[in-house]
């Protein structure tokens, strides 16, 4: 623990100097989020974190840090190989700001081992807050081998749950997009029928038109 202080530590210092004070103030009065935000943006948060290298426990120490910096680069550092099913929650915790979500999803989740991608879908997708199905919908789209047949099947009731949700029917449409080659058209429009009539609905309904 001593050792993850002081190498953390010494990351913030490296992220610090790379401070924007005007995305600070911007995110401060949107969404913000976070307990200290230092404005770096993503791509710079990424090269830096990549010099670490790989340390799944370092990263778990980093992430339960609310510091936005220190979330986001432990999503670089941490291995999703070693992702599993029983510390699956403990990536979703404290503050969730949307940029996090994304994040989560891109850089870690949809590269985690399938027992955990099934998780995904069976736990979060199904059961979870909107916020936790949303960032499920987005790792998940990103899945070449994942069988995105039943996670389509299962949108009506998801949309349902939250039918004025216009976040959760973006992670849909994302979701659909990416997936409709393995899907199929036949899939896709009996899926769209059974959709509940609601403002997330039909946003969803036209992003995918073009799919049918």
């Amino acid at each position: 623990m001593e050792n993850h202080t002081a190498r953390m530590a010494a990351l913030l210092g490296e992220l610090r100097r790379e401070m924007n004070g005007a995305v600070v103030e911007s995110m401060q009065r949107g969404e913000g989020g976070y307990g200290l935000n230092y404005g770096v943006c993503i791509p710079t948060i990424r090269a830096i974190a990549a010099r670490v290298g790989t340390d799944h426990p370092f990263a778990r120490f980093l992430y339960r840090q609310d510091v936005r910096e220190l979330r986001m680069a432990a999503l670089t550092i941490a291995d999703p190989q070693a992702v599993t099913t029983a510390e699956l929650d403990a990536w979703f915790c404290g503050r969730m700001p949307e940029e996090l979500m994304e994040e989560l999803a891109l850089r870690l989740l949809s590269r985690c081992r399938m027992p955990v991608l099934e998780a995904l879908r069976d736990g979060w997708l199904r059961k979870g807050c909107a916020a936790q199905r949303y960032t499920a919908l987005m790792a998940l789209a990103r899945c070449r081998d994942f069988d995105a047949a039943p996670v389509a099947g299962i949108l009506p009731e998801i949309l349902a749950a939250y039918p004025d949700d216009l976040r959760l029917a973006r992670g849909a449409a994302a979701f659909l997009q990416a997936a409709s080659p393995k899907i199929g058209s036949e899939t896709l429009n009996a899926m769209l029928e059974r959709l509940p009539e609601s403002s997330g609905a039909r946003f969803l309904r036209e992003e995918v038109a073009w799919l049918c």
